[in-house]
């Protein structure tokens, strides 16, 4: 387990602080530098006589953490995330057991404690959350997903994405750049009809004066037929 990316990392006890480079019997001057890197004293002589000189990490980092009452509840609780009872049907124990190894009741056994560190820095336990439901790693070591005709995704498609982001900015700045041509281009359109309308009403107000102009003209012209009147009629009848 990372220690440093677990929540409320000062409750874990770990074996050792980076004080001095420690100088192991048998172990290579490579295994000595990475245990003090990761401020991690080697204290168990079994694995000293199983693992001469060179140390797998795997092995390194199962040293990192004492197996004691506190460790094992920051595990659960703060990097797991899981309840007593969870943890308990994981290893297979009851639950009242799993109880007494986290308040120091029986003394929790090492292969445990290192299963569930284990867990928490495994890649099933990254991908333990609920918006990556279904996904697994296939035995090719590709990301398999449960959507799209369980699509594959592997190292490539990751490297790919990289530039594929790139080109997504790129197209959205032109998208950009386009809406704003067109915005200005609408503006023009709707200026340039607005004209054209006020240009066809101006026509029509001088072909309707034109008309007016020679029905006057008409009227100037034409022989006028005075309307008898009332007292013209009596004048004839007279």
């Amino acid at each position: 387990m990372q220690a440093q990316t677990c929540t409320n990392n000062k409750q874990l006890k770990p074996v050792c602080k980076k004080t001095a480079k420690p100088r192991a019997q048998g172990q290579s001057e490579k295994t000595q530098w990475s245990y003090w890197m990761q401020a991690i004293e080697p204290t168990d002589p079994d694995i000293e006589q199983a693992f001469p000189g060179y140390h797998p990490l795997w092995v390194q980092q199962s040293q990192k953490l004492t197996v004691g009452p506190v460790n094992l509840k920051h595990l659960r609780r703060h990097c797991l995330n899981v309840t007593q009872a969870q943890v308990a049907a994981y290893l297979r124990v009851k639950l009242r057991k799993y109880q007494a190894w986290e308040r120091g009741d029986q003394p929790a056994p090492f292969m445990a404690f290192e299963l569930l560190r284990l867990v928490y820095t495994s890649t099933a336990y990254r991908l333990s959350h609920a918006i990556w439901d279904g996904w697994h790693f296939g035995k090719d070591g590709c990301l398999v997903s449960p959507n799209v005709g369980r699509q594959e995704v592997g190292p490539e498609d990751f490297t790919a994405l990289v530039f594929l982001r790139g080109e997504l900015e790129t197209h959205r700045l032109e998208n950009a750049r386009y809406k704003a041509d067109m915005a200005a281009l609408e503006a023009e359109n709707i200026r340039l009809r607005q004209a054209f309308r006020e240009n066809a009403i101006t026509n029509e107000l001088e072909a309707m004066q034109t008309r007016l102009g020679d029905l006057l003209a008409s009227i100037q012209t034409a022989q006028v037929i005075p309307f008898p009147t009332r007292q013209a009629r009596m004048e004839a009848a007279a």
